[in-house]
Parts: C-alpha cells; sequence; structure tokens
C-alpha cells in the first residue's frame, strides 16, 4: 500500500481509487480557503451594512434576504442536481463557482448608503450557486468511487477517506480564519470578498479542467444529452424519493433533523458568537481552537464509524449528533445558565509577537459559557460525524448513479423547503425571547427527525442495481460494466 493510499485512509484501493481520492482531497479544501476566508464576518457585515452599523438592527433584513436566498436555491436545487446528472458534474460546481465569484464581488462594493437591490443581488447568487454546488461534489465521487473500488464491499474504507477529508478540510478552515480576520484588520473587509472572487473564478476554471469521469461511472451515450433526457431523469429522481419505505422514512426524517441547520448557519450563528465575543478577532480565535479538535474528531469519526453497524446506531447518533436534541437541550441550559452579557468587560489580548495586533481576544465574563459551548460542539460533532458517514456507506449503495446528482440535490431541496418558515420564525424569536428559546424548538424539531430516521433503519434496505460486477473466468481482473 503506498504512502498516499494509507494517508486517505485507503487500505486495499485501486489506482483508478487513490487517483479519484487525490482528486477530491485537493478540490475540497482548496474551496474551502477560497470560501472561508470571510465566514467570521461576512453576515455581521451584511448586517452592518443594512443597520447603518447596528448588525443587531440589520439581523431582521439579513433574515429576509436569507430568505430570497434560500426561495432562489429551493427552486433551482433538483433541476440544478438533474443537470449534473444529464451534462456532467464539472459543469454545475464550475457554475456555482462563478456565481459565489459574483456575490463575492457585489458585496465588496456595498456600503450602508447601498440600495436594497444589490444586497438582494447577493443572495440570488449565492442561492443560485449553493443550488449548483448542492450534491455535486459528493454524487461525482461516489458515482466514480463504486465504479473504482468494488472490493470495498461495506464502504469502510469510503467512511475513513469521508473522515480523513473533513479532517482535511477543517484543518484548513482553521488556517485560514485568522489570515482573513487579519487581512480585513490591517486592509479592509471588502479587500477580503475580491480577494475570494478572484480565488473562486481560478478555481472554477481548475475544476473544468481536472473533473473526468472513470468509463461506467455516468451512462453512456452516443449523442449529446437531450432535453428528453434531462425530463427522464427529473420524473426519475421524484418516483424514487417513494420507490421503498426506507427512502422515503429516511428522506422525512433528515428533513426534520436538518431544516434547523440553514437557520442556525444563516442566521443565529454569528450573532451568537458576537453576543459573547464581541470581535471579529475573539470569533476567530475561538473558532481557530475550536477546529484543531474538530479536525481530530472528523478524522477519528471515520475510524471509529467501522465499528458499529449502521442500522442501529445511526438514529441513535443522529440524537447525540451536532444541532441534534441533546445538542439543542444543553446548549439552551448553558445560555440560560450564562446569558450574554451587554458589555465585554475585561478582557484577555494575546498579540502577535513584535506587533501591536492581537491574535487572540477573549472576554473574562464569557470564558465559561464559551469553553462549556466549545466542549459541546467538539462531543456533539463526533456524534454527528459518525451519523453522516455511517448513512452515506448506506446510501452510495441504495441510489442509482444515473440519479445521484438530482436525488442528493432534491434531499437538499426538501431541507432548504422546510427551513424557508423558520427564518421569519426565528428571526422574530431570538430578539424576542432570547437564543435559548430557538435552541428549545431545535430540540422539538430534531427529536421528531431523530424518531423518523429510527423507524427507516428498521425497513428493508434496497440495492441499487446500476451496476453488475463481472468476474472473467480466464482472467484476474473484475470487469464493470454500466447496465
Amino acid at each position: 500500500m503506498s504512502r498516499t493510499a494509507r494517508l486517505l485512509g485507503l487500505d486495499n484501493a485501486t489506482p483508478e481509487g487513490i487517483k479519484l481520492s487525490i482528486k477530491l482531497a485537493a478540490l475540497i479544501p482548496a474551496f474551502t480557503i477560497s470560501f472561508q476566508l470571510s465566514t467570521t464576518f461576512y453576515m455581521i457585515f451584511i448586517a452592518e451594512q443594512l443597520g447603518n452599523g447596528d448588525f443587531l438592527v440589520g439581523l431582521g433584513m439579513v433574515g429576509f434576504l436569507l430568505v430570497i436566498q434560500t426561495i432562489v436555491q429551493t427552486i433551482l436545487d433538483y433541476p440544478t442536481g438533474t443537470l449534473g446528472d444529464t451534462i456532467g458534474h464539472k459543469y454545475v460546481i464550475a457554475s456555482a463557482l462563478f456565481c459565489y465569484a459574483g456575490a463575492f464581488w457585489v458585496t465588496s462594493l456595498t456600503d450602508p448608503q447601498s440600495p436594497y437591490w444589490m444586497f438582494a443581488l447577493i443572495y440570488v447568487l449565492l442561492g443560485t450557486g449553493y443550488s449548483q454546488e448542492s450534491g455535486a461534489w459528493g454524487s461525482w465521487f461516489d458515482n466514480n468511487y463504486r465504479v473504482a473500488m468494488p472490493d470495498d464491499k461495506e464502504r469502510k474504507q469510503y467512511g475513513v477517506f469521508q473522515g480523513r477529508l473533513g479532517m482535511l478540510s477543517q484543518l484548513v478552515t482553521t488556517a485560514v480564519i485568522i489570515p482573513g480576520s487579519l487581512l480585513a484588520l490591517i486592509l479592509q473587509r471588502q479587500w477580503v470578498f475580491q480577494l475570494q472572487a478572484v480565488l473562486s473564478i481560478i478555481l472554477a476554471l481548475v475544476v473544468l479542467k481536472i473533473i473526468t469521469d472513470l468509463p461506467g461511472a455516468r451512462p453512456e451515450k452516443d449523442k449529446r444529452p437531450s432535453l428528453g433526457d434531462y425530463g427522464r431523469n427529473m420524473k426519475e429522481g421524484l418516483l424514487f424519493l417513494k420507490s421503498s419505505r426506507f427512502i422515503t422514512l429516511l428522506v422525512l426524517g433528515e428533513v426534520l433533523l436538518f431544516c434547523v441547520g440553514p437557520v442556525w448557519g444563516g442566521l443565529l450563528l454569528w450573532p451568537f458568537y458576537f453576543s459573547y465575543l464581541f470581535t471579529d478577532i475573539g470569533v476567530s480565535g475561538f473558532r481557530t481552537l475550536l477546529f484543531g479538535p474538530l479536525a481530530v474528531m472528523s478524522e477519528r469519526s471515520g475510524v471509529w464509524a467501522k465499528k458499529f453497524e449502521p442500522a442501529k446506531w445511526i438514529p441513535r447518533f443522529r440524537l447525540l449528533g451536532f444541532l441534534g436534541a441533546s445538542f439543542s437541550a444543553i446548549l439552551a441550559t448553558i445560555i440560560f445558565l450564562f446569558p450574554p452579557p451587554s458589555d465585554p468587560g475585561l478582557v484577555y489580548k494575546l498579540f502577535i509577537p513584535g506587533s501591536t495586533l492581537p491574535l487572540f481576544e477573549f472576554p473574562a465574563s464569557t470564558l465559561v459559557p464559551v469553553i462549556l459551548t466549545a466542549l459541546l460542539f467538539i462531543g456533539s460533532s463526533l456524534f454527528g460525524a459518525m451519523a453522516g458517514i455511517l448513512t452515506q456507506r448506506v446510501v452510495i449503495d441504495v441510489v442509482p448513479n444515473k440519479i445521484r446528482n438530482g436525488f442528493y440535490s432534491l434531499r437538499a431541496t426538501l431541507v432548504i423547503m422546510a427551513s424557508l418558515p423558520l427564518f421569519p420564525f426565528f428571526g422574530w424569536l431570538t430578539p424576542t425571547f432570547g437564543f435559548a428559546a430557538s435552541f428549545i424548538c431545535f430540540f422539538v424539531i430534531t427529536t421528531a427527525g431523530a424518531i423518523l430516521i429510527g423507524m427507516a433503519f428498521k425497513q428493508h434496505i434496497p440495492k441499487a442495481k446500476d451496476l453488475e460486477i463481472v468476474v472473467a473466468e480466464d482472467e484476474e481482473v473484475e470487469k464493470i460494466e454500466a447496465t
């Protein structure tokens, strides 16, 4: 086994499997760099522009913009996913990156006097980009993995690789958080957005160059895909939702479980961070310290998941995972016991040696809730990651390659549709009753989702029949054909 295969967690990989994994292991961190540079302050920047300097004032208007983004993504998610199945995943991924580049560039041009249509355009571009990217990376990799790695019967190597990939993504995210904040501090936030736009365009061109499909990963056609092919894929993807009780219950459960995720990431996360840490440097420092352990948990999740039987443990891990029932209940308790202060008071600072630039900032008054929250994030991320890996180890062989991107996007579409009414609800609930009330609602919703997922794994789990492995009697090499 080569050193590269060992690093990727592939114990018995084919050359095709190693090449495929190397491509994804290079592309995902590159995407992370281009996208994560501004995540610490992006939403806060938009809210401050809309609120004339006060992000809490602008939070409600950001909530409305997120509704616009969500509507756009909901409308386009499944159609663009099916488009990826029809014309090839690299084209929709590259198109998504061009949309992100446009969104970052327009963001860099805004100020408190900018017309509202500019902010709406940003979120339309983001929604369009998210809809195209949704499911595309995973669909491309899963389709080709099934062809390249037929001997990974229980998909345990697949799970370990996914854990290693998650660790790599976390490490890269950690590495760019503080540089992004420092660039924003030294120069301007707008300059960081422009840099991200350029990086997104470069990555789009790279994707068009290096993403390819192995023979048999996608249905072979003698002519270019037609509108009829696209329509048939759309229909098959929709019908697949009710192809078995397992799929129906699993998707419904995931919709309830994950619908709070967009609300958390798009509306509550950054105000929650800033309510306890107050500054860009404080938030970036906290995230940097947090992502180290999170990277370790991500890597270990792929290895430890090998020890658990999916049908039995996925529902349990979903209850314990990030944004799951136990997470929401514990976080609500922390907020109730240690409410966010109105003033940071004494602030501990650690400076970059030989300079006056702060590397970390932490208010003394919030150290206890920040530490408890960090421990909760780390523990719940492990269970959530193992649940995700175990689920994908099952789903990779349940969904036919022909409709994979469409199905993955359809799952995301349904989650977004369920989250759509939650944005204005939590946009009103959180400023009115506080973060604790919001997380109590999270608890109720995610508990129902975990119950449905448990019911799904009590059903018969079907297998996709689109790949047939034929062993030639006179040959030592297995031949894989698309049927």
